[in-house]
């Protein structure tokens, strides 16, 4: 867990210095600055492409995590591993092109009335998602190489420095809308071009093929692992990304820009666990191909409890000031308050189950987490077209939470019975004692007129009552040596 602990502490500070530039983002452009239905076409464009540009992936980001720890030889520069996920993804993407120009037409024709805007950018797709796939690509490799943090660094910190810039231009009247979309879409790009940039700069850029490596074996088995990694990749897709599609088909593109500002929000609080995951699926997997057992189930553990700790920090921090939050807020997002907590809430239950996914994706059952997922794709899409026209975009949200406690209680429920570990014990529940308790020391104080105050002084009370407790209590070994280590440079 060293280097889980290490490298997901570097992840998790770039995060936080990210949500910090995104949250001015979405405070001061987003909310201030762009309209919703502006808002609604900058995160269409890039939940499409994300898409888009998994599925041009052809499942090769799959093989890598899972594939990778054969190749795995720094003297052999991995007998050239690189080579096989960028020749397939250009010709996934090229499958991509042949079929957006032959339905571009009816997608413009369909979403002209209640997506004006988003039918005139389209042609915005083709470079979002050819670069998102290189990214994805570039992205697992580097984690497989144990090089996380600048993958972090590029998509969270650098490129939301690059859009606060052109939001400056914009705000000052230098640049129209059109340029600043432009910007906007070549910055998201460049993050696959810097991300390449690096890999070559630390020499694990590899793209000599080693013919004599592949053994047929080993190419029937990548064939078999990246047929089921399309399959769950698009399924992850679609469950994390079908809900915004869904708003704007029914309820258009400005009520798509106050979901999209509003789950915002309430994916803050999964910070940590992609931080905390990125690091532990190249371990993991090299566990698998130990036959580590005893790792892997120390590591799920201490994923979930680490990931619930902060997941409940995070969400309960919200929770704690929501009227404050919604009272800064224009009253168009009104309606997004409790789609802020909805969604929070969904995150925290796939924090709270750790790295159950990577678990199931990197051992011999990974076909399950696929069958899994297909399920959870119709159980995601019946329930937004089942919530959405009752609730408007809080029955997205409501979707969302159901889809993502099925989806784990299913992970969580196999791993028991197949590999016989169980995660949870009596720590899981100090940590939700030390949450009741600081919200009820931290509930009252607020300060008339003042939300921000209000907020300030909510939080530090929070934030020290729970800190605290969960120190004292000593739930989490990890987390109290870092506090140590940090509070004895302070005495020292």
């Amino acid at each position: 867990m060293g280097i889980v602990v290490k490298q997901a502490g570097m992840n998790a500070l770039m995060s936080y210095i990210g949500a910090a530039l995104g949250f001015i983002t979405v405070a001061f452009v987003n909310i201030k600055l762009l309209s919703t239905e502006q808002n609604g076409l900058l995160n269409l464009l890039i939940s499409i492409s994300i898409v888009t540009g998994s599925l041009s992936n052809l499942g090769m980001a799959g093989v890598i995590s899972r594939m990778f720890p054969h190749f795995r030889n720094a003297e052999k520069n991995h007998h050239g591993f690189l080579y096989y996920p960028l020749i397939v993804t250009l010709l996934g993407f090229v499958g991509f092109l042949i079929l957006f120009f032959i339905f571009k037409d009816s997608l413009v024709a369909r979403n002209y009335e209640k997506s004006r805007l988003f039918a005139d950018e389209i042609i915005y797709l083709v470079p979002l998602t050819f670069f998102w796939a290189i990214f994805n690509i570039f992205d697992s490799y580097s984690r497989s190489v144990y090089l996380t943090v600048a993958g972090v660094f590029i998509k969270e910190v650098l490129l939301r420095v690059v859009i606060l810039v052109a939001a400056l231009f914009l705000f000052l009247g230098t640049i129209s809308f059109s340029f600043f979309l432009g910007i906007y879409c070549a910055s998201f790009c460049s993050i696959a071009i810097l991300l390449g940039i690096h890999l070559w700069h630390k020499n694990e850029l590899h793209i000599k093929r080693d013919t004599t490596y592949l053994t047929p074996t080993l190419r029937k088995e990548m064939r078999s692992v990246a047929i089921y990694s399309i399959i769950t990749g698009l399924s992850t897709l679609i469950i994390s990304s079908i809900d915004k599609v869904l708003v704007n088909d029914k309820l258009g593109l400005s009520a798509a820009g106050v979901f999209a500002i509003a789950t915002y929000f309430g994916s803050i609080i999964h910070i940590p666990a992609r931080s905390i995951v990125r690091i532990a699926a190249p371990v993991i997997a090299d566990s698998w191909k130990n036959n580590d057992l005893q790792n892997i189930k120390t590591v799920y553990h201490k994923t979930c409890l680490n990931q619930f700790i902060f997941g409940v920090y995070m969400l309960g921090g919200i929770f704690l000031c929501i009227d404050e939050v919604m009272e800064i807020m224009p009253a168009a997002y009104s309606q997004g308050k409790y789609v802020i907590l909805l969604v929070g809430l969904g995150y925290l239950i796939d924090m709270a189950t750790g790295a159950n996914g990577i678990i199931i994706g990197t051992s011999k059952y990974f076909r399950y987490d696929t069958y899994f997922m297909l399920l959870l794709v119709v159980v995601t899409v019946l329930t937004n077209l089942w919530l959405i026209p009752l609730y408007g975009i809080v029955g997205s949200a409501l979707a969302m939470c159901i889809t993502y406690f099925l989806f784990n209680l299913l992970r969580y429920i196999f791993i028991w019975k197949k590999f016989g570990m169980q995660p949870y014990d009596m720590a899981f529940l100090k940590v939700g004692l030390a949450l009741i308790l600081a919200l009820a020391i931290a509930w009252w104080p607020s300060v008339a007129g003042s939300p921000f105050i209000t907020i300030i002084i909510k939080g530090s009370i929070f934030s020290l009552v729970f800190v605290v407790l969960i120190y004292t209590a000593k739930v989490a070994t990890e987390l109290n040596a870092m506090a140590n280590k940090y509070l004895l440079r302070i005495k020292n």
